[in-house]
């Protein structure tokens, strides 16, 4: 490579010699010129004593840095997390609430519950320990050969308090067919454990409770019941007897089940524990949905389910 050529810069190029050199920053063939120099003294391309090579000259201007620097590295990285973070923010699930329903009752049933408010319509029944429906009042049974018309449709679903002897439990629940939905249990409160007061099986037990309330209409005396439940076993019961319904609402839509209260059962696996008894809500017929009718129970009318024209 020929050797680099110095040149006097006088006042009057100074301005377009700074262009030059700043034009060649960052090159391998850039000629070195000493600003200070008023001879026109050949340079070399020799390093100098203790300079390592390729190393510019310990004068020479620091080059510019070519592409991005790190403070832009970093603060472009910055800005990029602050946007993925943003992000997953607004597609995150949002927290469990309970649902607003819309208010369906009529201004007699509005005033009726603020004066009176009641979740059990007539009089309580229950599935006992013993595998007998009883009404909780008088302790009685209930025979498997009594006919009811059940109120499917006013069937109550949601979650139970119980607050101790004489407060009234606290509830989240509402008509299933008047479109409310069950809030989740995480929207309620009271999930720690240590706090629970021991159940009977020697564990926590969780104070609310799922629980499902059947309206129910004698079918001799027109008088109502609900049969109320929290086990798993009698909200398994109720579940495939509004199964029966929604079928039913298709084919004949101004028409209720009829039931029978009935005891099934099975072998537990646990041969300590026996023979458990669980309950049986059996369809017999239908009946209108005129409050005041007489069910039918006929053997025709429960094997009618022909489908009537459109």
């Amino acid at each position: 490579m020929s050797p680099a050529i110095g040149f006097q810069i006088d006042g009057a190029n100074a301005r377009r010699a700074v262009e030059y050199i700043t034009a060649l920053e960052g090159t391998d063939q850039m000629e070195h010129v000493n600003l200070n120099q008023t001879n026109t003294t050949p340079a070399t391309n020799q390093p100098r004593p203790n300079q390592r090579p390729n190393q510019p000259p310990p004068n020479m201007p620091p080059r510019r840095p070519i592409g991005r620097t790190p403070e832009q590295v970093i603060a472009e990285q910055k800005a990029k997390a602050e946007h993925n973070h943003a992000q997953a923010l607004a597609t995150r699930p949002a927290a469990a609430t309970a649902v607003a329903v819309p208010e369906t009752r009529t201004p007699v049933q509005a005033y009726l519950d603020e004066i009176a408010p009641a979740n059990i319509v007539g009089r309580l029944i229950k599935f006992s320990k013993d595998g007998k429906f009883i009404t909780t009042d008088d302790g009685e049974a209930i025979g498997d050969d009594v006919d009811f018309t059940a109120l499917t449709d006013q069937t109550l679903v949601g979650w139970i308090k119980f607050n101790g002897d004489g407060a009234p439990p606290d509830r989240a629940a509402g008509l299933l067919y008047d479109g409310f939905i069950m809030p989740s249990r995480d929207a309620l409160g009271d999930d720690d454990p240590a706090q629970w007061e021991i159940g009977l099986n020697g564990q926590p037990a969780d104070p609310w409770q799922h629980q499902v309330c059947l309206v129910l209409q004698h079918g001799d005396t027109n008088e109502l019941f609900t049969y109320a439940t929290s086990s798993v076993t009698g909200r398994r019961a109720i579940g495939n007897l509004l199964r029966h319904y929604d079928r039913l609402r298709k084919t004949h839509p101004d028409m209720y089940p009829v039931i029978r209260l009935k005891v099934g059962g099975f072998q537990h696996r646990d041969e300590r524990v026996g023979w458990v008894a669980t309950p049986v809500l059996a369809v017999v017929g239908r009946a209108p949905k005129d409050s005041a009718a007489k069910p039918d129970t006929s053997v025709a009318t429960d094997m009618n389910d022909e489908i009537p024209f459109l």
